[in-house]
This record gives structure tokens, sequence and C-alpha cells, in this order.
């Protein structure tokens, strides 16, 4: 498909008859219909799609699609889709099908579908989509052509809360951090629409050896975001955070269009994505015994065919960076939002600035000094008030035996100067590590002593 991209775009022109089917099912993907399946190749080297909508009816039923790229398709195509439905009804109720071609119908084209739809119209119908009409339903539908030409554009978001409420909730949390009412801090908010192409699908694999199956998936219904930028699968969005349903969905303000950051990929690149995506998540190493009780390792994978794109949707995430600054130390969040609840795509205030590690909420510290997060293993107190500090600030107290530490110059001169005023007595036990020493010692002569005593009886 090479000569059909111009940078991020497709060439309509150049797309051979297969890749025209192939964008057809992504495009009725994007209208709603349900289950869309490009067929095995026919002789002719074309593919019928077939798919499921309920659009007009109070059921569900089946649409057959027939696709030409073509300058002109006349009344011979329509007789044919007209056969295939008759052998698809079956007993249902109703059928549907469709013709899409990138040029014109021919006049007797028209009038034969005409005539089909006023005598059989209750039990099956035939839709024609020329070129022109191709190209409103791209517009309305997220894909813009331009000089022949298209991308992914959208204009659909999430309800979501707005920024003042995001940013209450951040300054909220940072306020969980231990030491932080004595910092100063500022927090920047910035809002943005982001791009990301949403997939529902469903996996049905088998990995089958002499032995029988030795690996199966099968999973319904999953939903999967590929980020419109940089091409990466966000996959730690906890389950169920966004629901795709019309009371969940809204259109972004005109006032807000200036917030979009636009689609870099085309919808045929991201979803090759998705479907290495779905394959990788799915690829497993099984360890098996063969019947010559021999053990054998196999990687097991899901193939393109096992995976169904049900539905899916160019979507703009209401995306929130955060920008704060705490002392000296500058950190960065970039949040989603539904209409409910916030969640972090990432934070750099869920790591310690010393080793890097993961930092629970509620176990995270921040030096006073340089403002930096500290996890429980980094952290030290001041001997005085216990204020958390890193190592780097913390001002060091050699006693006897022990180091104290300060977060400031100023209790440690605090601290002196009790030192001065101190009994010898209230030294020793101020310095715990010399009192441990002196027990320990305490309790060794003790054993020694009646050791001796016990000898002379």
């Amino acid at each position: 498909m090479d000569k059909a991209k111009r940078g991020r775009y497709f060439d309509l022109d150049a797309l051979n008859g297969y890749e025209f089917e192939e964008f057809v099912a992504r495009l009725l993907r994007m209208m709603g219909y349900e289950d869309v399946q490009v067929t095995q190749r026919t002789g002719d080297k074309g593919k019928d799609i077939i798919a499921y909508s309920n659009h007009g009816k109070p059921f569900k039923y089946k649409v057959i699609v027939e696709c030409k790229h073509t300058k002109s398709v006349g009344r011979p195509v329509i007789q044919k889709l007209q056969g295939a439905l008759l052998h698809e009804l079956g007993d249902d109720p109703y059928i549907k099908g469709i013709i899409v071609t990138s040029g014109k119908f021919t006049k007797e084209a028209i009038e034969y579908t005409e005539e089909i739809n006023k005598k059989h119209g209750s039990w099956m119908e035939i839709e024609l989509i020329d070129g022109r009409k191709l190209y409103e339903l791209c517009k309305k539908h997220g894909i813009k052509i331009v000089s022949g030409n298209i991308q992914v554009v959208s204009d659909i978001t999430f309800k979501h809360l707005p920024k003042e409420e995001v940013k209450k909730r951040t300054i909220g949390e940072l306020e969980t951090i231990k030491g932080i009412e004595k910092t100063t801090y500022q927090v920047k908010t910035w809002k943005s629409y982001y791009p990301y192409y949403c997939v529902r699908y469903s996996v049905h694999s088998q990995v089958c050896t002499k032995v029988g199956c030795i690996y199966e998936v099968n999973v319904d219904d999953e939903l999967l975001f590929v980020d419109g930028v940089t091409g990466k699968v966000l996959d730690n969005l906890p389950h169920g955070f966004f629901k795709f349903s019309p009371e969940n969905l809204t259109k972004i303000p005109e006032d807000e269009k200036n917030l979009i950051r636009p689609f870099n990929f085309s919808v045929d690149e991201l979803e090759q994505k998705v479907i290495d995506s779905i394959i990788n998540k799915y690829t497993k190493e099984v360890v098996y015994r063969g019947k010559n009780n021999v053990e054998y390792r196999k990687v097991c994978s899901p193939k393109k065919k096992d995976i169904l794109i049900k539905e899916s949707c160019p979507i703009y995430l209401p995306q929130y960076t955060n920008s704060i600054k705490i002392q000296e130390t500058n950190y960065n969040q970039s949040i989603v939002a539904n209409e409910r609840d916030i969640f972090k795509i990432s934070d750099d205030l869920a790591f310690c600035k010393v080793c890097g590690e993961t930092i629970p909420i509620g176990e995270r510290y921040v030096c006073p000094v340089c403002g930096k997060v500290l996890g429980p293993c980094h952290v030290i107190f001041d001997y005085l008030d216990g204020t958390p500090v890193c190592p780097d600030h913390a001002v060091p107290r050699k006693l006897y035996l022990q180091t104290i530490y300060f977060a400031s110059k100023e209790n440690l001169e605090k601290f002196n100067n009790m030192w001065a005023t101190m009994s010898e007595w209230e030294r020793i036990t101020t310095d715990t590590t010399l009192m441990k020493v002196l027990i320990v010692i305490g309790f060794v002569m003790l054993l020694y002593l009646i050791k001796i005593l016990g000898g002379l009886f």
C-alpha cells in the first residue's frame, strides 16, 4: 500500500480494489455498523463486506456490501448483489445491501435499484453510495478528503470534568504529601483534546498440535486506545473508565477547537498498530508434553483472521497537563478525565527523586529545601520536629556514637543550645546508639557476674 501513502495521508485514487474495500470497512465501523468483516477474496480479487445494523428497525439485520473502485457501475452489479441478498436472507425478516463506488452509477443501475426497493422494500433494500456521497459520509464520520487524500479527523470527545475541578483535585492530592505545608508550590493546568483511535474488538483463537488444543483465547468487547500522536497503546487505563454510549459523548465546543491536537497517523497505520498490539497482548509461550512424553515449548499467538474489529472510532480524550513547581523542583502530570473522575496517564510525583521507585499515595514525603519527593526508604526526619528532608539537604550532628539530622541550620542551632544545658547523663540517654551499646555491655557483665557467683556456691 506504499503507493497509496503520501506522508500521513492516503491517496484514494491510488488504492487498489482490495485496499478500497478495507477502507470502506473502516468507514462502516465509524458509521456504527457492527461486526464488520471483509470476506475472503473472490476470483476477481474483490472483497464483499458483511456487517450488521439495527438502524431503522427494532431488530438487528444483516448487511451485504459490494465495493467497486471503478469509474462507473452498471445494472449487472445490482443484479449480482440482489442474488447475493436472496441467498443470504434465509429465514430472516429483512436484509440490506449496499454498493459503494468511488465513481458513479449508470442511469440503468439507479432505475433498477429504485424498482427493487419499491417492490421489495419491506424485506430487502439496496443503497447506492457513489463518489460524491462517499465524500459526504467521510466528512460526517471523521475522515477528511482533501485533493484525493484522506486523514483522520473528529470533533467527538467524552463529557468530562472542567479544568477548575481537575486543578482542585490535583492540589487536594498534593496536600497529602507529608511536609508539603513547609514548602512553596505552584500548579498550572492546561487543557487539550488529545487524539486517540479507539476500537472495540473480539479475539477467538486456538493453537492446536497433534496432542490437541494447547492454547485458546476467547475475549469479547474489549476496548483499546491507540495514541494518535505517538502510536503507542494506552494500556494502563482502568477498565470501564470511558464508556462508549451516546450519553457519555459530546462534541468539542467551537471555542475550544483550538485545543485540538491533530492525528499524526492515517487510519490504516492506526489499525495496523491495533492489530499488532492485540496479537502481542495475547502472545504466550506454552509448555506442553507431546505423545512421546517429551516436553515442548511453543510461542502461541492469535492470527489476524482471529481478530474481529467490531467498532472503531477516532476520538479526542479530554486531557489536562499539570505543571507543578515545589521549591526549585519541577513535576509534570498528564491526566484524562470523565464526568466523575480523573486518571493520571503519567505522574512525576509518583516516583522517588533519589531512587526512581514508585511511591504509593500516603507514603510520599517532600524536602522543604529543594522540593524533591521522597519515598520511605530515602527520607530523613528532623530530630526535633520530624520534618522530612532529603539526604542532600539533611544537616548532620554527631553525638557520641549516633549521628542525628536536622532539616535546617536553625534547628541544629536550637539543639546545640539544648545540648549545652544537658547533664552528662541526659546527653548519654539522648544518644540512643550509645545507650544500646551500654545496655549490651551491662547485660554481658551481668551474665559474667552470675557465672562467677554461680561458681562460688
